[in-house]
C-alpha cells in the first residue's frame, strides 16, 4: 500500500462541506505553504518512503502557486503524485486541459477529486466529473481517484446532498466527528456514554509508521491526516522527517497518553483548566475534538493552530455554485 505525506496547502476553500476535517471554506485564512517549505517538506517525505500529494482546503484556489510547487518539487527529484481537489475550477473542458496540461508538463503524475454527498452539496456533479473525465484521458485511469466512478454516481452524490435519510446513513458510516462534522453531523448519529468513549484507545490512529498519509499544514504543524490539532509538533523547531514517526509517539507524554488511553487521557488536563466533558458525544473523536477545542488557547503548540477549531459556516441555504453546469 502506497503511503503518503500530504502538504495541507491552505485552509481556504471554495466550498465549506459539512464533514470538513479542518473548517475549510472560503472565509478561512488564506495562508500558503511556501515553495522552499514545500520543497523541505517533500524532500522529508520522500526520506520516509512517503509519496507527496497536495491538498487543502482547495489547493488549486491558487493554482499558479501549485504549479510553482510541482515544479520546485520535480526539480529536486521528488514528484508530485497527485493534487485533491474538489473539482469547483471545472468550468469548462477548454480550462480543465489547459490547467492540467500544465500540471502534467511540470511533473504532476495524477489527481484526486472529491466526490460524495457531503461535496456534491456545493459542486455540482457535472463539473466535478468534467474534471475526472478528461484527467483520465490525460494521465490514465489508474492515476485518477477516485476509480471506478462515473457520471452517474457523481449525480446520485449530488442526490443524497439534499436527502436527509441518506445524509443520516452517511454520517454513521466513516465520519471522523471533528472539525464542522463535530457541530453540523453528530446530531445526526446516536451518542455514546462518556464512559464507554473512555474506555477505547488510539494506538491504531497514532501508529504513525503504518499510517497511510500524515499531513503538514500551512503553520508548520505535522500530524496524522485523520487527526487535525493532535501535533507531532512543528516544522518551525524541527525537521518534518524527525516528527512524522512513531516514536515520536513513544517520546513524547501527551502523545502517548493518547496513544495508549484514549482521549480519556485528556480529562484531568481539561479538568485542571476548568473543563467539563458532555455526557455523551458521537465518538471517541468527538470527544477528543471537543476537549481540544476548549483547550486550544492555553495549549496552542499541542493542539493548533486555532483553524482547526474556529468555526467557518457550513451550509449556507445555498450552493456556491450554479448547479446547472
Amino acid at each position: 500500500m502506497q503511503q503518503n505525506g500530504q502538504i495541507m496547502m491552505t485552509y481556504r476553500c471554495s466550498a465549506a462541506c459539512r464533514h470538513c476535517l479542518v473548517m475549510a471554506a472560503p472565509q478561512q485564512d488564506a495562508s500558503r505553504v511556501s515553495i522552499e517549505r514545500a520543497v523541505e517538506y517533500g524532500l522529508d517525505f520522500a526520506r520516509l518512503g512517503r509519496a507527496v500529494i497536495i491538498a487543502g482546503g482547495e489547493a488549486l484556489l491558487f493554482y499558479d502557486h501549485v504549479l510553482k510547487m510541482v515544479r520546485a518539487l520535480r526539480d529536486v527529484g521528488v514528484p508530485v503524485a497527485f493534487v485533491e481537489s474538489n473539482g469547483s475550477w471545472c468550468a469548462s473542458d477548454e480550462r480543465v486541459r489547459e490547467r492540467l496540461s500544465r500540471l502534467q508538463e511540470a511533473g504532476m503524475e495524477g489527481m484526486y477529486f472529491s466526490v460524495d454527498c457531503w461535496h456534491q452539496e456545493f459542486i455540482p456533479a457535472q463539473r466535478v466529473w468534467r474534471g475526472i473525465r478528461i484527467a483520465r484521458e490525460m494521465f490514465g485511469p489508474d492515476r485518477v481517484y477516485p476509480m471506478g466512478i462515473g457520471l452517474e454516481e457523481a449525480r446520485q452524490a449530488e442526490q443524497a446532498a439534499g436527502d436527509d435519510e441518506k445524509r443520516r446513513w452517511a454520517a454513521g458510516n466513516g465520519i471522523h466527528f471533528i472539525g464542522r462534522a463535530a457541530p453540523d453531523l453528530a446530531p445526526l448519529v446516536e451518542p455514546v456514554p462518556l464512559a464507554d468513549l473512555c474506555a477505547q484507545d488510539c494506538r491504531a490512529d497514532l501508529d504513525i509508521d503504518a499510517l497511510p498519509e500524515i499531513q503538514v499544514d500551512p503553520f508548520g504543524f505535522v500530524r496524522p491526516d485523520w487527526c487535525p490539532g493532535v501535533n507531532l509538533g512543528n516544522t518551525h523547531r524541527e525537521r518534518l522527517a524527525d516528527l512524522a514517526r512513531t516514536r515520536r509517539v513513544q517520546e513524547t507524554p501527551l502523545l502517548r497518553g493518547l496513544a495508549e488511553r484514549g482521549p480519556a487521557s485528556l480529562l484531568p488536563l481539561a479538568k485542571s483548566l476548568g473543563i467539563t466533558p458532555e455526557p455523551a458525544y458521537a465518538s471517541k473523536c468527538h470527544l477528543c475534538f471537543d476537549l481540544r477545542r476548549q483547550m486550544v488557547k492555553a495549549m496552542p503548540q499541542e493542539f493548533g493552530p486555532p483553524h482547526v477549531y474556529r468555526v467557518a459556516p457550513g451550509r449556507s441555504g445555498r450552493p456556491l455554485l450554479n448547479k446547472s453546469d
